[in-house]
């Protein structure tokens, strides 16, 4: 990789979990956001997923795909601004 990123695990639509590059968090209307890109051999590929995402008191990050389309549209346009 180029650029140094914290990396982290999430599971993907086929039961396994995938390596990304956290490459942004924001937040908007009091909701937390990632912007994550895959890795795949060292290498952060194009295109950039957004997850929300909180802190669980255990200290784990806890990771959820965006079911409403006007929510996921809200982060998108708040990170596209970046």
């Amino acid at each position: 990789m180029n650029e140094e990123y914290d990396v982290i695990m999430i599971p993907v639509s086929d039961g396994t979990e995938r390596e990304f590059a956290i490459v942004d968090t924001f937040e908007v209307r009091r909701k937390t956001y990632m912007a994550v890109s895959l890795v795949e051999d060292d290498e952060i590929k194009d295109g950039v997923y957004i997850y929300r995402y909180f802190n669980a008191e255990d200290g784990d990050v806890i990771i959820e795909e965006i079911d409403d389309p006007e929510e996921y549209d809200k982060a998108v346009k708040a990170y596209e601004k970046k």
